[in-house]
């Protein structure tokens, strides 16, 4: 092999572990990071992008896991542990950030970020709670298709975590209407006393498969800045399907 095609392999490899190393990079922030002309960092990212090493998101580039697993093709709650959009909205609201889906009659978190919003809480993972005790969950419900909700809601036993729980079924379906119709859940120390939770359904082909939500003080979220949250969590729920939906169509 020539010195010129190993000296392009280096620099490539390089551009892959710049990608790996940060939680989404830029083509400008490859050309700082490695002192490439602009067109010569926008080939290595083109070659790794059609390789499927790398992935963009957007004008992001981002490292892909799966071509290094073994496990193409298998969605794991460890490729959602991956998805890098809810960093975003962490940082944006500056706010503990959680994402989770359903599992039964259970809302299991399958991301989670804290201060300082660079790295997962990998430890809370995999964290489960009752459907109804959270905005999570409750948003999750009130945008199932029918059929679907009532098979979950006669399995309910809306057993109480706080004070603040419904326990009421009747009020409670009332609850998920009203929710439907807002477009967000509100979660008032239901679950937790002294920390509040607004939460937006994440949607993939018009179905809700998850919920992005955030938590703090209850003096941090008040019914005056609610709508001001809902709408950030309302882009960071587009990011997160088009994440999906990107990650999906490299396999």
């Amino acid at each position: 092999m020539a010195q010129n095609e190993l000296s392009t392999l280096k620099r490539g490899l390089l551009v892959l572990e710049l990608v790996k190393k940060h939680e989404g990079i830029t083509l400008a922030g490859v050309m700082k990071e490695l002192h490439l002309s602009k067109s010569t960092a926008f080939r290595f990212l083109t070659t790794l992008e059609e390789m499927k090493y790398i992935y963009k998101i957007q004008t992001q580039y981002f490292f892909n896991p799966k071509m290094f697993s073994g496990e193409a093709g298998d969605r794991s709650s460890k490729d959602w542990a991956s998805l890098r959009s809810i960093y975003q909205v962490a940082q944006s609201l500056q706010m503990s950030t959680y994402l989770g889906k359903v599992d039964g009659t259970d809302l299991v978190m399958t991301q989670v970020i804290h201060s300082p919003f660079l790295n997962s809480a990998d430890e809370e993972i995999g964290n489960r709670s009752k459907l109804h005790q959270s905005a999570l969950g409750k948003v999750i419900l009130a945008h199932m298709e029918k059929e679907s909700l009532e098979s979950l809601l006669g399995q309910m036993s809306l057993e109480r975590a706080t004070k603040n729980t419904f326990q009421d079924s009747q009020l409670f379906r009332y609850h998920l209407k009203a929710i439907q119709e807002d477009g967000y859940a509100f979660d008032d120390e239901e679950r937790i006393v002294g920390i509040r939770c607004v939460a937006l359904p994440v949607f993939r082909n018009k179905k809700v498969i998850a919920a992005l939500a955030v938590a703090a003080p209850a003096d941090q979220i008040s019914r005056t800045n609610i709508k001001h949250i809902a709408t950030k969590l309302h882009a960071g729920s587009k990011a997160i399907t088009k994440e999906i939906e990107t990650i999906e169509s490299i396999h």
